[in-house]
């Protein structure tokens, strides 16, 4: 979430497949483009892809990245947003402040590319950071061939 600025009902929804190792990394697929996963952080990555907490109950031998205590399910969102509050992590600012701060540092068609959000999501916060051409895909959208 914090550093693609996934919300949580999709990143629960995450599964083994989603990532994959390449010999240029280690990448998690969000969108149409995979993104790499920072090298400080593949481990973690790798760590709950191959061994999840709730290998105990009646969910083991799941293909969710975050499984549910139900058999066959994910980890539902409110159980996540949970866990991030007692962390002090507030889920939509948090995401929101990411989405600002990507929004100054990758071009709005690689963001849509790689979060498989909305050309008008990335533009709107494009917009709210002051990020130079923020409207351009809303515009080239508009435009008449």
């Amino acid at each position: 979430m914090l550093l693609w600025a996934h919300p949580l009902n999709k990143i629960v929804m995450l599964r083994h497949e989603h990532i994959s190792i390449t010999p240029e990394g280690m990448l998690l697929k969000l969108g149409t483009t995979p993104a790499t996963i920072p090298a400080a952080i593949t481990e973690m990555f790798w760590s709950q892809r191959e061994g999840s907490e709730n290998q105990n109950t009646t969910n083991s031998n799941t293909s969710w990245l975050f499984p549910g205590t139900r058999a066959g399910q994910h980890l539902h969102p409110a159980t996540l947003s949970e866990r991030l509050k007692v962390l002090g992590i507030d889920a939509q600012r948090a995401r929101n402040a990411t989405l600002r701060d990507l929004t100054q540092e990758v071009d709005a068609r690689t963001l849509i590319d790689l979060l498989d959000y909305s050309p008008a999501v990335i533009t709107q916060h494009a917009a709210r950071a002051a990020t130079r051409m923020s409207d351009y895909i809303v515009f080239k959208k508009n435009q008449r061939p």
